[in-house]
């Protein structure tokens, strides 16, 4: 369980989980809705598989922590018929991905140093 949050703690949230720290990188390009998100992972192709239901509890624990929240759909989503939540990242949100991927650079670059891995 994670701890009470503030706006520029993000230490709390690291290591982040692979399906957490994927669906942040996500939405920081741009707003989706749960199905949209669920295509994203998959042409990823990162080895993340998230399952709709998973998705969607995931997405409520995301947006009670702040890392993300439900934003209006584009235009064309206006339809009467259409009951899509979008969901977009937080600042703290863009905050706790900047964290991980600069915590996950750290251990690469310590596997690159043991000469198990070569990035360059």
């Amino acid at each position: 369980m994670r701890h009470s949050q503030t706006l520029n703690d993000t230490e709390q949230f690291l290591p982040l989980p692979s399906a957490d720290f994927q669906l942040l990188l996500i939405l920081a390009e741009r707003d989706l809705h749960a199905y949209g998100i669920s295509r994203a992972v998959e042409a990823n192709a990162t080895g993340v598989a998230l399952e709709i239901g998973s998705l969607y509890r995931m997405l409520t624990r995301m947006e009670s922590e702040g890392l993300i929240e439900e934003r209006d759909g584009p235009a064309e989503d206006d339809a009467p018929e259409s009951r899509r939540r979008y969901y977009g990242i937080t600042p703290l949100g863009r905050r706790v991905a900047k964290a991980e991927a600069t915590r996950l650079r750290a251990v690469l670059d310590l596997a690159e140093s043991k000469r198990l891995i070569a990035l360059r």
